[in-house]
């Protein structure tokens, strides 16, 4: 049954890359319009300011040195094609009561250092995704193509050229020595692709170091790996992910499909999430399997950070996720409000080996805030920018919000 809400018809071939608009994900053009213009015209607050400053001095360093490739990594996939994305899961480690180590085992929130090393592709993928991400920003605030032609490079190496793209796929993300390979978990890392690479094109494409060729393969790419998002045996498995890994997945589908054009699909996917929050929320609005974990208020924002992006994408084809409520009384107001008392001054009642950042509510309030306009919604994001001004996690949302 999950097979065909998921599985699409994807356009091959006869696809036309200019039969549809493809429109911004995550970005509101207004928003991002008045932000330029404020800054561009110092008027806007003095965080956007320090925001944009700080971006700049980034994007210079980002044009310097080699450039990320999956080309790079010295462990390959059991393909042997250094072309397949591979990574190994970061909280899994040898196993001390064998000889050889094997299986691994689960330390949970505990980071082996050894999965994340240039060995393997995963920061090589977050490295790409957020420096196209900045790159594209400091295009489109400053104009100065020098930014454009460096982002649009790094996306001709990692999924254009045929001799250093990635293949359209992770079948081999979050390895474990020793495990299975083929793990749904490993979709997560996806996300960086999505959250950043849509809309940096949007930004990019007007510059004249893109072209239709680039655009149409990149078309391409999204299509194919939404196809094996969709019809994977991995994928199918991903879908049916009860935690935050299954929620980010559906916002890899639910945003591809509708960048894409397939409005459908989309629906599709933000009806399963809006069935999902029954095997995620407890009666008090506490998120079952993110609770359970050593970090549970991290990831309890991470897991309602996509919620909510999903919700986003359902206002544009008009869905209302953020009144939904399952026959259960689950919702994502209720989910939220178990974590505003954090907010408010409250200890967070469960012990975490993460010490709580309530920035990673930002995301989330602030597209509340933005959507009803109310004081209520408005005063919980004062509060959490008055207590984290100089906090570095808060960089994007200054530089898009010059004028909260």
């Amino acid at each position: 049954m999950v097979r065909s809400v998921l599985v699409i018809l994807i356009y091959m071939g006869s696809y036309c890359v200019y039969a549809i608009s493809n429109p911004l994900l995550h970005l509101d053009s207004t928003r991002l319009a008045t932000s330029k213009k404020m800054i561009t015209s110092r008027t806007a607050s003095k965080e956007s300011l320090a925001a944009y400053k700080k971006l700049l001095q980034q994007a210079e360093e980002l044009l310097k040195g080699k450039m990320p490739t999956v080309m790079d990594k010295t462990i390959l996939p059991p393909t042997k094609d250094k072309h397949d994305y591979l990574s190994i899961s970061r909280y899994w480690w040898p196993n001390e009561d064998t000889a050889d180590g094997l299986p691994w085992v689960r330390h949970d929130g505990e980071t082996n250092p050894d999965t994340q090393t240039a060995a393997v592709d995963r920061k090589r993928l977050g490295f790409m995704g957020k420096s196209i991400w900045k790159l594209s920003l400091a295009y489109y605030f400053t104009d100065d193509e020098k930014y454009a032609s460096r982002a649009i490079n790094m996306l001709k190496i990692w999924f254009i050229n045929p001799e250093t793209l990635m293949n359209p796929h992770l079948e081999f993300a979050q390895s474990v020595p020793g495990n299975p390979n083929n793990r749904p978990f490993g979709i997560l890392d996806g996300r960086s692709i999505v959250n950043n690479i849509p809309d940096a094109i949007n930004l990019l494409s007007v510059s004249k170091h893109w072209n239709k060729d680039y655009q149409t393969k990149m078309i391409h790419w999204f299509t194919d790996y939404l196809k094996w998002l969709t019809e994977s045996e991995i994928g199918i498995q991903g879908s049916l992910l009860k935690n935050n890994h299954g929620s980010w997945y559906k916002y890899q589908v639910a945003s591809l499909a509708y960048y894409l054009g397939e409005i459908e699909l989309t629906k599709n996917t933000v009806v399963l999430a809006q069935k999902s929050l029954d095997d995620m929320l407890n009666d008090e609005g506490g998120q079952i399997h993110e609770l359970a974990r050593t970090k549970s208020f991290f990831y309890s924002c991470l897991n309602l950070q996509a919620l909510s992006s999903i919700a986003e994408l359902g206002d544009k084809v008009g869905m209302d996720m953020w009144h939904y409520e399952s026959d259960n009384k689950k919702s994502l107001s209720l989910a939220l409000n178990y974590l505003i008392p954090v907010v408010e001054g409250e200890k967070w009642p469960i012990e975490t080996l993460k010490p709580v950042d309530i920035t990673g509510l930002v995301p989330i309030i602030s597209k509340l805030a933005f959507k009803y306009k109310t004081r209520y919604y408005k005063k919980l994001l004062s509060n959490i920018l008055e207590k984290n001004i100089h906090n570095s996690n808060l960089q994007e949302y200054w530089l898009v919000n010059s004028n909260f």
